[in-house]
Parts: C-alpha cells; sequence; structure tokens
C-alpha cells in the first residue's frame, strides 16, 4: 500500500467517525493534514523508476570495472616491456663484454700489444652492464614507492621512473659506443 492509499483510506474513516459525531481528535486538523499528504508529490519512486535506476547503477558498475581491468592489463604491460627491455640490454652488454674477454684471451696469445686496444673497448660495455643493474634497482625502488600510499612517494616514484629510464637509455648509448669503439679497434688490427 503506497502512502497516497494510505491516506485516502485514513480519510474515509476519520470523514466516518467525524460524521458519527466523533470530534475529539480534531478531526479537520488531521483532514487538511491528509489532504496535504495526497495531494502531494510522490516520493516513492514507480517501479519502472526503480528499475532503470538498478540498471544505470550496472552500467556504471560495470563499466568502472571494465576501466580497471583495462587500467591494471596496461600496467601489466608495462612492467613486462620494461623488464624485457632491461633482460635485452643487460644481455647485448654483458653478451658483448663476455665475446670481448674471450678475444683478448684469445689476442694475447698472438698479439699482445694489441690487449689495451681491445680492453679500452671493454669499458663501455661494463658500463652498461652497470648502468642497467642500476636500472634494475631503480625499477623495484620505483614499485615499492608506488605501492606507497603517500603523496610524496608518489613524486617520488615517478622521478626515480625517469631516472630508470634515463639508465636505460644511457645502457643502449654504452653498447652503441662499444660499437663503434670494437670496430674501430678491428679496424686498426687488420
Amino acid at each position: 500500500m503506497s502512502v497516497k492509499q494510505f491516506a485516502t483510506q485514513m480519510r474515509v474513516i476519520i470523514e466516518d467517525l467525524k460524521s458519527k459525531g466523533t470530534a475529539a481528535i480534531y478531526c479537520d486538523n488531521l483532514i487538511a493534514y491528509l489532504n496535504e499528504v495526497q495531494n502531494s508529490p510522490e516520493q516513492e519512486p514507480s517501479p519502472v523508476e526503480i528499475e532503470r535506476y538498478k540498471a544505470d547503477l550496472q552500467n556504471w558498475v560495470e563499466a568502472h570495472k571494465h576501466q580497471h581491468e583495462q587500467q591494471l592489463e596496461m600496467f601489466r604491460s608495462v612492467i613486462t616491456s620494461g623488464q624485457s627491455a632491461i633482460k635485452s640490454s643487460f644481455l647485448l652488454n654483458g653478451g658483448a663484454a663476455v665475446a670481448i674477454l674471450a678475444f683478448i684471451g684469445h689476442i694475447a696469445e698472438f698479439n699482445a700489444s694489441m690487449v689495451p686496444v681491445f680492453a679500452s673497448c671493454l669499458l663501455p660495455f661494463t658500463y652498461g652492464v652497470l648502468a642497467i643493474v642500476i636500472t634494475s634497482g631503480f625499477t623495484y625502488l620505483t614499485q615499492w614507492l608506488y605501492a606507497c600510499q603517500s603523496s610524496g612517494c608518489g613524486r617520488a616514484a615517478f622521478t626515480l621512473n625517469l631516472i630508470c629510464i634515463a639508465f636505460g637509455l644511457v645502457s643502449y648509448a654504452m653498447f652503441i659506443w662499444g660499437l663503434f669503439s670494437t670496430y674501430s679497434a678491428f679496424i686498426a688490427y687488420v
């Protein structure tokens, strides 16, 4: 039973009591009040409005859930890409350093005077390995700071993230420098 239906029934009952001579409940005031309630706008939503509200709410929840899942998946792909970049830079510089060391060991047997030339080629690759190791360590600190709830931690994490990117790029630059210096050393050796 709605509020309006209740007010209608209550008015009928009170009008009946009044017509029978009961005036002690101040029927006129009560009837006026019930008429006011009956004429007031409907406060309760209709079943259709309730269902529409439920559907809109469910739509909103699903949209936000989808947006959250999309952001989470994007974050995972960024982490995976960053890990791949760190691994590839480490393999590039570390592999080149090992190859140069093996070559220096071999050339030392035949032409020891060329060892210092090729040893200087080893330096950029070792700097590249150092840069990527620093990147790896700072990546851990960055993630730890992003997990912190403080606003200062967010700014520090962003700064460390930029430093990680810079060290990663330095590592690649060291590899390129090492390639050119090794190429120059081979040209001088031949």
